[in-house]
């Protein structure tokens, strides 16, 4: 467990973004937004950065703008249901976003290029169910993987899993029911009320801003995928596949997360063969809006690492 000195990304490039759209096989249809430098490097691995319940890419603004800054290529995508992206027809489901990620990922890049996954909360189950998948099958053509898109021939080059677990994130059926009700979404639509009602997502040194932008994002999202998500999560146990996912692994929390308690992440790192947990003093579960730095710093870390 460390606690790292957060560096200032370097900022040589210039940045463009360009929008595009994936094809699940429940035919959902995705929006990704690709945050590049102006003259991308392509033998860096892609990141693809997954947000978690009830937001969007946009959570992801400030830790995207910052590693394209420093030469990454990163691609971020709402989830299914969520912002500009659309529901399929399959229901919202751990297995069912872990195949999501896979669509993405193939949409975006040849097989032989590697890969580095970010995930927060719920971006990060699905990141762990596509991993491990991509662990459990290896590369033959006949896995399941294969009939996902191919995904198993892609190199995993690295995950960053920040505000997540493995398991034990049963919540209760009537916080499910409140996240599907017309009154919880009435007062998220109020400022100050809603930025009270979600003030347990948040540290104790969280800017306005940062709380603002949760809310509107929590608002915004439809409640019935509110509530499917919060749902999809009461049966999750992934610890059975965490020793075959052998990439090096950045596991990041906040120290006054009360969302996923941060000794849920403490477990998960040392589930993992190749992992380093990070712990940021003072941050609550909305670590992308409260400290994007610290996400863009080790993802940097760990694409850089031995180049």
């Amino acid at each position: 467990m460390t606690i790292t000195e957060i560096r200032t990304l370097p900022t040589r490039h210039a940045v463009t973004t360009t929008d595009h759209t994936a094809t699940t096989d429940d035919h959902a249809r995705l929006a990704i937004t690709v945050h590049q430098p102006g003259e991308p490097d392509p033998s860096r691995p892609l990141v693809v950065l997954v947000h978690g319940w009830a937001a969007s890419r946009t959570v992801w603004h400030a830790t995207a703008s910052q590693l394209a800054a420093a030469g990454h290529t990163v691609a971020t995508y709402d989830q299914r249901g969520h912002a500009s992206s659309t529901a399929g027809r399959e229901p919202i489901g751990v297995e069912r976003l872990a195949r999501d990620l896979d669509t993405v990922v193939g949409t975006l890049t040849t097989p032989e290029r590697p890969v580095v996954v970010v995930g927060h909360s719920g971006g990060g189950y699905a990141a762990l169910a596509w991993a491990a998948g991509l662990s459990a099958t290896g590369p033959s053509a006949n896995g399941p993987s294969a009939a996902r898109g191919g995904a198993s021939v892609k190199r995993l080059a690295g995950l960053v899993l920040v505000s997540t677990a493995s398991h034990g994130q049963n919540t209760p059926a009537n916080e499910v029911k409140m996240m599907g009700s017309k009154l919880f979404s009435r007062a998220l639509g109020t400022p100050w009320l809603g930025r009270r009602l979600l003030g347990g997502t948040h540290g104790p040194s969280a800017t306005l801003a940062a709380r603002e932008a949760n809310r509107r994002l929590f608002a915004a999202t439809v409640p019935a995928v509110r509530a499917a998500c919060f749902a999809s999560t009461q049966e999750m146990d992934q610890r059975a596949g965490l020793a075959g996912i052998t990439a090096p692994t950045a596991v990041i929390t906040g120290t006054e997360d009360k969302i996923v308690k941060p000794s849920f992440s403490q477990e998960l790192a040392s589930a993992l063969p190749h992992a380093e947990l990070h712990r940021i003093p003072g941050t609550g579960h909305m670590v992308p809006l409260e400290a994007p730095q610290h996400v863009a710093h080790h993802v940097h870390l760990l694409v850089t690492a031995g180049r």
